[in-house]
């Protein structure tokens, strides 16, 4: 059993080309499917070549330019997670070592910033009776963990320019 006519193959080429034999159109007046397939072939041939999409496919030159920038930019990805996780890691040491001087010295460091107010340094101006200082310690701890943040802030500023 046959599913085509063997002469549907010239009966297309020349629907395209418009260049008909005469024993072409005879044979297409007596074939249900080549004549059916003369009716439909300029309509195919117009709608094949009509390029309607909404978006135009880019070139494929650009298509692989931009596989290699994504493939590129996965692996310095890949590079910088260790530099992330110890920056992340060093933000949260830092933010420790605040909370752990912030309690361990709080109340000396409330009696410290009240001695640092300009009104009660007029009043106590006569002597440094009144005065309040901070153990040799928390200064230098104070002083290490102020320096880390700041550079520790720098670092995370020109790091992303």
């Amino acid at each position: 059993m046959i599913d085509t006519c063997p002469f549907e193959p010239n009966v297309l080429h020349a629907a395209e080309s418009g260049s008909w034999s005469e024993a072409l159109r005879a044979h297409t007046r007596s074939c249900e499917d080549c004549a059916a397939a003369a009716d439909v072939a300029s309509w195919m041939s117009d709608f094949a070549s009509r390029d309607d999409r909404e978006h135009i496919l880019p070139d494929p030159s650009v298509l692989w330019l931009k596989a290699q920038l994504l493939g590129s930019s996965a692996a310095v990805e890949r590079a910088a997670l260790p530099i992330t996780r110890s920056l992340i890691a060093a933000y949260l040491i830092i933010a420790a070592g605040w909370a752990t001087l912030v309690t361990w010295k709080w109340s000396a460091l409330v009696a410290w910033m009240n001695a640092l107010n300009p009104g009660r340094l007029v009043a106590n101006s006569a002597g440094p009776s009144g005065a309040t200082t901070l153990s040799m310690t928390v200064l230098v701890t104070l002083v290490l963990l102020a320096s880390a943040t700041v550079m520790l802030a720098f670092h995370t500023i020109l790091a992303e320019e």
